[in-house]
């Protein structure tokens, strides 16, 4: 993956898969569009364009840019989850799972958004317009993580009496730490990823059971 701190736009396109209907064929269109210049100088016939589409084709789907943005969030989101399906069919030790979990879900967004100039701008637009499809992103891992886990605690893979915490507790702090991973200076996809490797190691072996469990 490209460095993100070249260009987020180029990330936007590493995460893109084929799109299969129109609405898809704009999504992505508009988060080439958002990562490369962001949100505010990006205008309808920006995306039009980068779509290959006629502007008028465009508002036959979506009355405005607020309604592109959240189409490109879900899109994002089906991507995401599609991605972490294929996790969670795995046949892997839960390290490594938990590994690809992470990296499925908080790798793809970062590797879509990135570290680029216009990320703090994008993450305004969603808390201002897209606050509901931010929260189905978010609930996407909360899910898989959930199942993750209480397959694995029902393999004896793992034993989460040992962490304190309760399954929900644990998950949310697991995206705590995933989110906290980003600080600091500007980040490649494959630092943020071998980060992510990181956390999954530690909070793997902060649950695996010992001989009294």
């Amino acid at each position: 993956m490209a460095d993100s701190t070249e260009s987020s736009g180029t990330g936007a396109n590493s995460c893109a898969e084929d799109a299969t209907t129109r609405i898809d064929q704009i999504a992505d269109a508009a988060l080439r569009r958002f990562a490369r210049y962001g949100f505010k100088r990006t205008s309808m016939d920006d995306i039009a364009k980068e779509a290959g589409l006629a502007k008028a084709t465009l508002y036959l789907h979506f009355k405005g840019k607020d309604d592109v943005f959240r189409a490109m969030m879900l899109r994002t989101g089906q991507r995401v989850d599609a991605r972490c399906r294929r996790v969670m069919a795995m046949a892997a030790p839960f390290p490594e799972r938990l590994a690809a979990l992470l990296d499925a879900h908080f790798g793809t967004g970062y590797a879509c958004f990135g570290a680029g100039e216009h990320l703090l701008e994008l993450k305004a637009v969603m808390t201002s317009v897209a606050s509901a499809e931010v929260q189905a992103f978010e609930d996407i891992f909360t899910r898989h993580a959930t199942e993750l886990l209480e397959r694995a605690e029902a393999a004896g893979e793992i034993s989460l009496s040992r962490s304190g915490l309760s399954t929900a507790t644990f998950v949310a702090t697991l995206m705590q730490a995933a989110a906290g991973a980003k600080a600091g200076a500007k980040l490649s996809c494959e630092t943020y990823g071998a980060r992510l490797r990181d956390l999954a190691s530690v909070f793997a072996a902060a649950l695996a059971p010992t001989d009294r469990d």
